[in-house]
């Protein structure tokens, strides 16, 4: 036993001695700065952590990609990074450069409806883009980030409002009566009504879904395509904070501005006028009693250049700014992402701007394996001043403005605005000055976005989510109209103030609970989905206009004595649902999707309530088969092609149904309150369908260096609400009804090319679009829509022919001589010198039945071309977009080629025919009194190509890097201009200007628009 204590106790000893040296060793050992470059394929990528394996110190890299900390030889470094593979390095000596792998389960993932695919896998047509990519494009819209690069997508900045003005398109449009806009989810939540809420800093993707395949899920609102945004999330290690902003200043480019008479050249044309009124029509003036020309255009060379009313508007170098900071954090238990951001936006117009303040708060708890819990609340406030009325249409302030005297001052020599601005004959006009800068319109959005889910992995392969949504909104407007800037055009101040007060607000709610199961056997690879969904919405509005306000000094309500009208009203609808997907794998090539959505909605008749829309798409990933597996060239290729139905479902919450409203009668000799039927129901009112048909492929050759896609679509609508005409007899007009039918066709093609892939890196992206459609039916006697009056009515859809061309009278020139006269058909208002137009129908007379198809809204086809070039820690890139093709009307002519000397005109009308010796330019009819009205009836004169190239953005970049600092990781700082050139031969300010661009049936019709300006923009990122 003794011996054994004394092993014992020699064992001890010389274990003890054993570790005692080992911990020796382990302190001695020599700790070493490691330094050293991360890179990928495309040069190097900051914010990579950097951890010594097993413990928590480390770093991150800089904007450079370099990093630098303390190790010990032998330690694992492990290299982490969202969207690659964890990279795990032992130290061997001070220097160590890593090259980092893609981790394709990432940066492969594609956002489809209900969750995320392999994007070698997708067979429906989907374009996903990430926000990265337009990270130095500041812009307070997230809609005008994405102008020209996503290929089907057709973006037009229609007005330059502040936070407005964006028109949004995917693959054309899909309805006459039912909208144009496509769906937007934003984290799987369908967003009613405007998007403009969303801070663009809060987004990380946008996945756009275009064919029916894609879109099916969303059923009876997909028609028009569904834009999926994907906000961020708390990814990475830690905690990491960024703050990024810029500011600049906004211009009016001096292109396309109304070439309209100064005052020398005014008051020479009213000189020429009243000669001619004389000379021919024997004028007399009123002031005198004598044929003599009145004194405000006796002599022309008396004025210079005068007031020029549109440029008095601009504000220049009006400001524009944005904050943003976002603190993300991630751990094995829990996520977050909180971001904050100011959004300021002064207009170029005085006395006009957007505010908008955001949050958003993503937050993902995952207490174990299996269960996953989040919540998300996103509330913002917008503020519009000014932005939304008065300014923007046919004879609102900047089309009324310069349609005014240049003879008039805009602004006293004391610095006082005069009250009006007249000179002789003209109509009586505010000073639009005074109106822009003391009318009120204030409009107030308080909107809060909220989602909270769960999800549980109930096998392998197996998970339940549920989550229910929220969207809640209150919106109120104050509007003032002083005594002084009352009235408009034709009726000038002082009139009796008035003001008004309007609120409305809304509350969605959205329960969505999908099961999923994913099964590998074999070669085989199952992905099921089935739901259920339920949503239900509802709205209150209200309303108060007063008048009789004691002076002009306080805006509010309760100032104004007299109601002028009050009312009330509330409006609701309901969705219900059920989903069903199936995607199916074999050997990870051979690709099958079928999905069904079957929805049940409160806006439809009581026979026609629920509707189903199917969709399947197949897909061949050629690439992997043994015949092209080891080509050199071609690195992947995958054909595929769908079919199915969609629906839309925008008919308004109550037109299924009969309506009534009050009706007063006489009751017993009294006047009594009662109520009629004012409209009839459809108990078999539906929604209407799409039925779409997509073939696609997607080709990537030399190693993916340069990939091409491709996809022909042609979807036919049919089911179009339209209003049937009923006999008179009925006590009705009409009736809603689902009649009417269009077909839709076009050709999208995508490359992308990495040109160098040295040093200098240069990439390109194209992306042309072809959009065709044409009228199949309309009602039951394929009546046209529109196009009915000489004025104010532009467009007409028609059975044979594309929606909304522009229908009119086609300009011929000018009677110039008595033979020409004589000799030609004649309107009835003809003399020599007077306009003409074309006899259509050769029957000898110019009147309405001569008007005809004289232009189309719709390009021939349209394109973006990205270039992005880096060397270093430089880069540069420059966005190109352009509409070949198509028409846009400048319907402004009606005013400003008036020749009743009523208004300010062109330039060109100095060469109006005066007498067969003075006949003019041969395109400007004489100013005689009663003949001038067919010159303002639309015509072809009217129309102009819209064909355009425009250089969106072009920003300069450089990566800062920073060392040895505690807090700061890496700064960014930009250059930016947006809309910095526009090439068209269109003479007004926008090519992409359009009256009514949420209406397809009225396109590109100019009667003058708030201006699109050009932004200089300078702007920082820091990360900490």
């Amino acid at each position: 036993m003794n011996d054994k204590k004394k092993v014992r106790r020699s064992m001890c000893f010389i274990c003890g001695i054993v570790l005692w040296m080992s911990s020796l060793a382990v302190f001695a050992q020599e700790k070493m700065t490691v330094n050293g470059t991360v890179r990928d394929n495309q040069g190097p990528v900051p914010g990579v952590s950097v951890l010594i394996q097993n413990t928590r110190q480390g770093t991150k890299t800089d904007a450079s990609g370099r990093y630098q900390l303390q190790a010990e030889k032998g330690a694992k470094l492990v290299f982490k990074s969202i969207g690659y593979r964890d990279t795990v390095i032992t130290v061997t000596g001070s220097s160590i450069n890593v090259k980092l792998s893609s981790e394709a389960k990432t940066l492969d993932e594609v956002v489809i409806s209900y969750g995320t695919q392999q994007r070698k896998e997708v067979t429906g047509a989907i374009a996903q883009i990430e926000a990265t990519e337009m990270k130095d494009v500041p812009v307070g819209q997230f809609s005008q980030k994405l102008q020209g690069r996503i290929p089907g997508v057709q973006i037009s900045q229609y007005t330059g409002r502040p936070g407005q003005g964006m028109a949004v398109r995917v693959r054309g449009s899909a309805s006459m009566n039912a909208g144009s806009s496509p769906l937007y989810v934003v984290d799987g939540q369908p967003i009613t009504g405007d998007i403009g809420n969303i801070n663009p800093d809060e987004i990380e993707s946008f996945s756009v879904l275009k064919d029916a395949s894609a879109t099916s899920l969303y059923g009876s609102r997909a028609a028009n395509g569904v834009v999926l945004i994907t906000t961020k999330k708390g990814k990475g290690d830690g905690v990491n904070i960024s703050l990024s902003s810029y500011g600049g200043v906004q211009y009016v480019p001096q292109r396309g501005r109304p070439d309209v008479m100064d005052a020398h050249e005014f008051a020479q044309f009213m000189n020429n006028y009243f000669t001619d009124k004389i000379k021919y029509e024997d004028w007399v003036n009123p002031v005198t009693g004598t044929p003599e020309i009145p004194d405000d255009y006796k002599n022309p060379d008396q004025y210079g250049k005068g007031t020029d009313w549109y440029d008095v508007l601009l504000r220049k170098g009006a400001p524009i700014q944005n904050y943003s900071l976002s603190v993300t954090a991630n751990s094995e238990k829990f996520s977050t992402s909180i971001i904050g951001g100011y959004f300021n936006q002064q207009g170029v117009l005085y006395n006009t701007g957007y505010q908008r303040y955001s949050f958003r708060a993503n937050n993902e708890f995952r207490p174990n394996d299996r269960l996953t819990m989040g919540f998300n609340i996103a509330p913002t406030l917008q503020l519009d001043h000014n932005t939304t009325i008065n300014t923007d249409g046919q004879r609102q302030v900047i089309d009324g403005a310069f349609i005014t005297s240049p003879i008039s001052p805009a602004i006293n020599p004391d610095g006082s605005l005069p009250l009006t601005t007249n000179t002789f004959n003209m109509f009586q006009n505010p000073n639009w000055l005074r109106v822009l800068k003391e009318k009120l319109d204030n409009r107030k959005r308080t909107r809060i976005l909220g989602n909270a889910f769960g999800e549980y992995k109930i096998l392998d392969g197996l998970k339940f989510k549920t989550s229910i949504n929220v969207d809640a909104e209150s919106f109120n407007e104050l509007n003032f109209v002083p005594s002084t800037a009352g009235g408009g055009l034709f009726v000038a101040p002082p009139q009796l103030a008035t003001g008004s007060y309007g609120t409305q607000s809304y509350y969605s709610w959205l329960n969505e609970n999908v099961l999923t199961y994913t099964k590998t056997i074999g070669e085989h690879t199952f992905d099921l989905l089935g739901g259920y969904t339920t949503q239900k919405y509802r709205q209150e509005n209200g309303n108060i206009n007063k008048t009789d306000y004691p002076n002009d000094l306080i805006p509010w309500l309760d100032a104004a004595a007299t109601v002028n009208s009050a009312g009330s009203n509330t409006t609701a609808w309901s969705l219900e649902s059920i989903i069903g997907r199936l995607n199916y794998s074999y050997k990870g090539r051979y690709l099958l999707s079928a999905s069904m959505r079957r929805d049940g909605s409160s806006r439809f008749g009581s026979d026609k309530r629920w509707g189903s829309f199917p969709s399947a798409s197949v897909g061949w990933i050629a690439s992997e088969e043994d015949f092209l597996k080891d080509n050199d060239k071609i690195s992947f290729l995958k054909l595929r092609a769908s079919y199915g139905l969609v629906g839309n479902n925008n008919i308004g919450n109550y037109t299924s149904i009969s309506r009534m409203s009050p009706t007063n009668y006489v009751f017993n000799g009294s006047l009594v309150q009662g109520l009629s039927t004012t409209s009839l129901g459809n108990t078999l009112l539906s929604w209407e369908r799409t039925k779409q048909l997509d073939i696609g492929f997607e080709l990537g050759l030399f190693n993916d260096r340069i990939n091409f896609t491709y996809d022909y679509y042609h979807k036919k609508t049919d089911g179009m609400l339209y209003p049937v005409e009923l006999p008179r007899g009925s006590g009705f007009s009409s009736v809603q009804t689902n009649i009417g039918a269009f077909k839709f066709w076009g050709h999208e093609l995508g490359v992308s090319s990495k040109n160098l892939d040295g040093d200098l890196k240069w990439t390109t992206d194209l992306n042309v679009t072809l959009n065709r459609n044409e009228v199949l039916a309309l009602g039951t006697n394929n009546t046209p829509i529109g196009g009915y009056s000489d004025q104010g009515d532009f467009n007409r859809t028609a059975v044979g022919h594309p929606i909304g061309q522009f229908y009119g009278y086609v300009y011929d020139g000018v009677y110039m001589t008595q033979q020409e006269f004589d000799s030609q058909p004649k309107h009835q208002s003809s003399q020599i010198g007077t306009v003409r137009m074309k006899d259509i129908n050769n029957d000898g007379v110019i009147n309405t039945d001569d008007r005809t198809f004289i232009g189309d809204p719709n390009p021939d086809f349209i394109f973006g071309l990205t270039n992005t070039f880096r060397y270093k820690d430089w880069d540069l890139s420059f966005l190109i977009a352009g509409s070949i093709g198509g028409e846009t009307m400048a319907a402004t002519y009606e005013n400003i080629e008036n020749l009743d000397g009523v208004f300010n005109v062109r330039e060109e009308m100095i060469h109006a025919w005066r007498s067969p010796e003075d006949p003019g330019n041969g395109k400007v009819p004489r100013t005689l009194a009663g003949t001038t009205e067919l010159f303002r009836f639309t015509n072809s004169r009217w129309v102009y190509n819209s064909t355009y190239v425009a250089l969106r953005n072009i920003s300069l970049g450089r990566n800062f890097a920073i060392k040895n600092n505690n807090y700061i990781k890496n700064i960014r700082a930009y250059l930016s201009v947006q809309e910095a050139l526009m090439f068209t031969s269109y003479p007004g300010v926008n090519p992409e200007v359009s009256a009514k661009a949420d209406n397809p049936l009225q396109l590109g019709v100019d009667q003058t628009a708030y201006p699109v300006p050009r932004t200089f923009t300078l702007g920082i990122n820091v990360g900490f």
